[in-house]
């Protein structure tokens, strides 16, 4: 392997995702003692920063504090909401949490906010959801804008009606929502092999500008594995130096799976800049 895409640990965070299954001091730990200081905050899962949960703020702040972690980002939650008795309640609730998320980054002075474009069944949204989708997007955003925040619009992988929903690759989402003046994009790289499969289109679809952040695995081609960046079909150092050539200059997120040990995949983590 070459060095320029592993040659330092500042250029990465990690995303708790990885430890979604273990509490936030055991996953702060870990990335610390691994030579990593910044992360992507998972608030999709109770006993991290799930604004569903009552997050405990002073503790968070605490263990930040004690492990010398800055926060790159805060993915917002998109799974198991409770299931309401009307698609206008659901909605609504929907847009609180997702405001208590960009509430939480206002207070914790972190810069961006993930967000998913889901639909009333946790995946994408249909094609007539898209007016609805636009505004509520319009209305994140501005409201993440004036607390100092930039919502990021994550591409994600397609759904089981692909007929009836709205693709959810950069280049579509930009081409509908990109008239929204405060939005931003996350760009998912092991995303895109389950979707387009055309990365270089992906990335040079939205302005340098407001393509924010990424999301760094890999997988098959085919299972949206989230594998260690090196174990798949994708060429990230290829990637990497496109995405760097383009001018972003903030970090990559490392957005791994667990499979059971997460302290062992920090390892594996770790390895790859010392090879």
């Amino acid at each position: 392997m070459g060095n320029n895409f592993y040659r330092d640990k500042n250029e990465y965070a990690i995303s708790t995702y990885l430890f979604e299954n273990w509490d936030l001091e055991s996953a702060l730990h870990s990335v610390a003692a691994h030579g990593f200081n910044s992360v992507e905050l998972w608030a999709d899962e109770s006993h991290h920063v799930d604004p569903r949960s009552l997050a405990d703020e002073h503790k968070v702040r605490a263990l930040l504090k004690e492990y010398n972690i800055r926060v790159h980002s805060i993915h917002t939650p998109f799974r198991k909401f409770r299931p309401f008795d009307s698609i206008e309640e659901a909605r609504a609730h929907r847009i609180n949490v997702k405001k208590a998320s960009i509430d939480f980054c206002g207070r914790f002075e972190i810069p961006i906010a993930v967000i998913h474009a889901c639909d009333r069944k946790e995946y994408n949204a249909s094609k007539a959801d898209i007016p609805y989708l636009h505004d509520a997007l319009t209305e994140l955003a501005d409201y993440a804008h004036k607390q100092g925040v930039k919502l990021a619009l994550e591409n994600i992988p397609s759904g089981k009606n692909k007929d009836d929903e709205v693709l959810c690759t950069l280049i579509n989402q930009h081409a509908l929502f990109g008239d929204i003046k405060n939005l931003c994009f996350c760009l998912d790289i092991g995303h895109v092999t389950i979707t387009s499969n055309d990365m270089q289109k992906e990335i040079e679809t939205v302005e340098p500008e407001r393509l924010i952040t990424f999301h760094i695995h890999n997988n098959d081609g085919k299972s949206d594995s989230h594998r260690l960046p090196d174990d798949g079909i994708i060429d990230w150092p290829k990637w990497h130096d496109m995405i760097r050539n383009r001018g972003f200059k903030d970090q990559f997120v490392f957005e791994i799976c667990e499979y059971g040990n997460p302290f062992a995949k920090m390892d594996a983590i770790s390895a790859l800049f010392k090879e």
